[in-house]
C-alpha cells in the first residue's frame, strides 16, 4: 500500500468557498441534488409528480431493459419525489456520514466509491424487480448513502447518532436498517406483495456494496494501477496511429520497490502521526516520508 494511500495520510488540493473545505465532494453532491429537486418541481406536473425531468431521471426496469435507457441506472440517484423528506432525509444522510469517511479517502476516491454506489445500488434493485415480475419506478439517493453509511460504521462502530428522542450507535442503525430492507425483499421472494414504496433491494445493494469495499479494500487508486487520462490518451493515440516515439531518453534503471526497513519505518513514523499529530515529527522523520513517497510513486 502506497503511503499517500494509508487512512491517516490524506494530500487532498485544499478547497475554498461554500463548496471546499471540509468533505467537498459531499457539498459539491448535495448542491446537484437540490438543483435537479428544484428543476422537478418547476417542469413536473403538480397533480402527478411526472411529466417533466423526472420521467427523464428515473428508473423503471422496462426503459432500462426494453429501451436499453441505461443512464437511468445513475441518474436516478440524483432525483427525488416531490415529498421534501425523501431529499432532505437522504442529503441529512449523506453529510452525516460522507463527511466522516470523505477525508479518509480523499476527494477523488469517495467520488468513485459513491457514484459506483448508485449504481450498484440500482442493478440491485433492477434485478430484484426482473425476477419479481413487477415494472415500479425508483428514484432517489439512498441506495448510495446506505453504502456509505455502512463504511462509516466499519470505521466508527460506536459513532451515536439521534434520531428524534432516541440515540443509538451507528452499528446498531446500521442492523435495524438491514433487518428494515431485508423482510418485505423475502417477503416478496415467498410470493408476498410489499406496496410501501421503498426500494428495498437497492438499499440491500448499497449497504452490501458498502461492507464488500471496506472488507476487501477496494479502492479505485489501486485497482487502476498507475493509469490516468493523459497516459490513457496517449495509449490511444498510439494504437490509432499505429505510431510510437523512436527516441526516447535514457534512464539509468533505479530500484524504487520499497525495502522492508523502509516499510518498517514508515508504518512507525505513521503511527507516531496518528497518535500524536504531524507537528510530532522530527526531520529525519519527515524525510523518510518524503523518500517513501517518491518511491511508491514511482513503482
Amino acid at each position: 500500500m502506497g503511503v499517500y494511500d494509508r487512512d491517516y495520510y490524506r494530500n487532498d488540493p485544499p478547497g475554498g468557498g461554500i463548496l471546499g473545505g471540509v468533505a467537498p465532494v459531499c457539498k459539491w453532491l448535495i448542491a446537484i441534488n437540490v438543483a435537479v429537486f428544484v428543476v422537478q418541481l418547476l417542469t413536473d406536473d403538480p397533480q402527478t409528480d411526472r411529466g417533466g425531468i423526472t420521467e427523464w431521471l428515473w428508473l423503471r426496469p422496462s426503459d432500462v431493459i426494453g429501451r436499453f435507457e441505461v443512464w437511468r441506472l445513475f441518474t436516478n440517484a440524483f432525483c427525488h419525489s416531490h415529498d421534501i423528506w425523501h431529499i432532505l432525509l437522504n442529503m441529512i444522510g449523506l453529510w452525516l456520514f460522507g463527511s466522516q469517511i470523505e477525508p479518509i479517502y480523499g476527494q477523488r476516491e469517495f467520488l468513485r466509491f459513491y457514484l459506483t454506489a448508485a449504481v450498484l445500488s440500482a442493478l440491485g434493485y433492477l434485478g430484484f424487480a426482473v425476477w419479481s415480475g413487477h415494472d415500479n419506478q425508483m428514484l432517489g439517493a439512498s441506495g448510495a448513502v446506505m453504502a456509505v453509511m455502512m463504511v462509516c460504521a466499519l470505521y466508527y462502530p460506536s459513532m451515536r447518532i439521534s434520531i428524534f428522542v432516541i440515540t443509538l450507535e451507528l452499528r446498531w442503525l446500521v442492523v435495524l436498517y438491514v433487518i428494515f430492507d431485508i423482510y418485505p425483499v423475502l417477503l416478496e421472494l415467498g410470493g408476498g406483495r410489499v406496496r410501501d414504496g421503498v426500494a428495498h433491494a437497492a438499499h440491500l445493494g448499497g449497504l452490501l456494496y458498502g461492507f464488500l469495499y471496506k472488507k476487501f479494500d477496494l479502492r479505485y487508486s489501486r485497482l487502476m494501477g498507475g493509469w490516468s487520462w493523459p497516459r490513457l490518451r496517449r495509449a490511444v493515440r498510439t494504437a490509432s496511429t499505429g505510431k510510437s516515439k523512436k527516441v526516447r531518453l535514457y534512464e539509468p534503471e533505479e530500484d524504487v520497490s520499497p525495502t522492508a526497513d523502509l516499510n518498517r519505518r514508515v508504518d512507525e513514523i505513521l503511527a507516531k502521526i496518528s497518535a500524536q499529530g504531524e507537528a510530532s515529527l522530527t526531520d529525519s522523520e519527515r524525510e523518510t516520508l518524503k523518500e517513501a513517497g517518491r518511491r511508491y510513486k514511482n513503482r
